[in-house]
């Protein structure tokens, strides 16, 4: 069992998948034509679509879901601290000694708690 991806409902699809674009380095890719509102399909380096971006035509209701925070795995943290410095992003840095481990929390654009992590290893 692996996960596949991730669904975020999203007030501004543009905004939010630049934002992911920018930061996560997360390439836009092809999305089915479902029927509905818009949304779009954000695909890693191995050309998975990990982060999909959903839009609802609803208003609010479906905004306010509980989620903790999306994980995103790294070999090069340093660019993504780059990348929130130059857009001015707050952002956490948390060291996980026992399991040689560094966590990046910071927040997009809606609010949305993020995780970049790398094992120092990987520096």
């Amino acid at each position: 069992m692996n996960l596949d991806h991730v669904n975020v409902y999203v007030r501004d699809l543009e905004n939010m998948s630049q934002f992911y674009q920018d930061i996560l380095k997360l390439t836009p890719g092809y999305r089915p034509s479902f029927s509905g509102p818009p949304g779009a399909w954000l695909y890693d380096g191995s050309g998975r679509p990990v982060l999909h971006l959903s839009t609802t035509s609803t208003g609010s209701n479906r905004m306010h879901q509980h989620l903790d925070h999306i994980a995103f795995r790294t070999n090069n943290v340093e660019e993504v601290v780059k990348q929130l410095d130059s857009k001015k992003i707050e952002y956490e840095v948390y060291e996980v000694p026992e399991v040689d481990l560094i966590q990046i929390f910071f927040r997009d654009p809606e609010g949305g708690r993020l995780e970049v992590s790398a094992t120092k290893a990987s520096q």
